[in-house]
């Protein structure tokens, strides 16, 4: 029991390599002698020296620091064995916050990243969505036999033919390709004509970036009771009346 208690002095200089000479002969002799709790001890020391060798940055220490942390674990030091192990706990502690801290910073970044790209995703699902909503509307209304068309000719220039499917119980969708785009502060606008009385405003839509044009609505009053369809080219927002002359008109037979 004498000589462990002598050879506690010798556990963190063994683990760090630094233990020469008879002193390190005999904390080896006496190992070999089958100690257990000193063999426990010396793990102990090697797998703290080893935490402190993970945690720590790669680089090569400073001459002067590596003679002063050689010189601190010389055995038979000045120091007490208590004041050793604190430093090296301290150190230990200390790398330990560091590398932590800069995980959290990493992980937080992480987390900001992967929200950002969530909200992107759940827009763009909600984008899908409201397309094959407005799809499967126009399929609806297109295969519906009660559905009556109507064609709307350019009245001036080449520009294509819009066709309109008008259904009274599922609503009207109207649909173009290479329809001319306008400016931001101009809009086109489709109307029912009745057969009596002013123009009746059905919304307002713009072509999408390769000009095709899929807009459905549902307009007020009968088909029975209108003469004909119209759009017309109106200042953003539309109009309550038409300001211009129809592009396209359709009459409805």
């Amino acid at each position: 029991m004498n000589d462990c208690k002598r050879m506690e002095e010798y556990y963190e200089g063994y683990a760090l390599g630094a233990l020469e000479g008879a002193d390190r002969a005999e904390l080896e002799s006496h190992l070999a002698g089958g100690c257990l709790e000193c063999a426990h001890r010396v793990e102990e020391a090697r797998w703290l020296v080893a935490q402190l060798a993970y945690l720590a940055p790669e680089a090569e220490p400073p001459a002067h620091l590596r003679a002063r942390v050689l010189k601190a674990a010389q055995p038979r030091m000045l120091r007490p064995r208590l004041m050793t192990l604190g430093w090296l706990a301290t150190a230990a502690a200390v790398l330990l916050l560091l590398f932590a801290g800069a995980q959290f910073v990493q992980l937080r970044r992480e987390v900001s990243g992967l929200s950002a790209d969530l909200a992107e995703q759940r827009l763009r699902q909600a984008e899908l969505t409201h397309e094959l909503e407005r799809h499967q509307m126009a399929l609806a209304v297109l295969s519906a036999t009660e559905t009556q068309e109507v064609r709307l000719a350019a009245g001036e220039g080449s520009r294509p033919e819009v066709r309109a499917f008008w259904n009274e119980q599922l609503g009207l969708v109207l649909k173009a390709q290479q329809v001319a785009s306008l400016e931001s502060d101009r809009t086109y606008q489709l109307w029912v004509v009745p057969k009596q009385g002013n123009p009746i405003s059905a919304g307002i839509f713009r072509p999408d970036a390769t000009g095709t044009v899929l807009y459905i609505t549902t307009p007020s009053g009968r088909i029975n009771e209108a003469a004909a369809l119209a759009i017309t080219d109106e200042p953003a927002g539309g109009r309550p009346q038409p300001t211009t002359t129809p592009i396209w008109v359709g009459k409805i037979s």
